[in-house]
């Protein structure tokens, strides 16, 4: 999509060092001491690419004075002035996207690995809402990879949306209408608050890649689903 910058790369936490985050250009927070080094890859990671689509959306003409994301309080990222974004890691994979908040309200992206069925049957009870499964689907699809769908649309809206906890009941406070060959259209089951309270619904896109889940919420300030 015109003015959305994406990056992602592969990582492998057994090449982590003391000068890792030096020399990938990422400040380190202080918190990073008590982490694993497979939390602070991620973090290494998903950082990496925030700046690199950072980088990528300031060309497009977004005056970008500082490439660093820091961590919030709330373990959210702290978008430069002027931007919006998401990250996102599964496995040895990290994903960034970002723009201009000119053009988006939020931006929202997950990623995943394929759920198995008898993983997908294990969450299914606090990850679905009671129509979930009897949303159209325009494609032939398994039981774990529409689950996978599923929990990774409602994370990246849940992303996109900057929602808390506290601000909703769980992950089926939204529930899936439609799923076709590369979108998913998502409702809210709860009144959402302003500028998101006349919209119907949230088209959101995906791609698959080798049992490789990315989905991506987008929402512009000149349209809604």
């Amino acid at each position: 999509m015109p003015g959305v910058s994406i990056c992602r790369c592969h990582f492998d936490q057994k090449r982590l060092s003391t000068n890792s985050f030096q020399q990938y250009g990422v400040q380190r927070p202080a918190q990073a001491s008590a982490w694993s080094a497979r939390r602070q890859s991620e973090f290494l990671a998903g950082r990496y690419c925030a700046i690199k689509a950072l980088t990528a959306t300031a060309e497009m003409g977004t005056p970008l004075s500082n490439r660093q994301i820091p961590l919030r309080d709330d373990r959210r990222p702290e978008w430069p002035a002027g931007f919006v974004g998401s990250i996102s890691h599964s496995d040895n994979r990290a994903i960034a996207i970002t723009s201009s908040d000119r053009l988006f309200l939020g931006l929202g992206i997950d990623c995943e690995t394929q759920f198995s069925d008898s993983l997908a049957a294990e969450i299914a009870p606090w990850l679905l809402h009671k129509n979930d499964l009897d949303c159209h689907l325009g494609i032939p699809i398994n039981y774990g990879l529409l689950l996978t769908l599923i929990f990774s649309a409602k994370e990246s809206l849940f992303k996109a949306l900057t929602l808390r906890q506290d601000d909703i009941a769980g992950y089926n406070s939204f529930s899936v209408s439609r799923v076709t060959e590369k979108t998913l259209l998502l409702k809210a089951e709860f009144a959402l608050k302003p500028p998101y309270q006349s919209i119907n619904g949230f088209e959101l896109a995906y791609t698959i890649e080798h049992r490789q889940i990315i989905t991506a919420a987008l929402l512009s300030r000149n349209s809604s689903a």
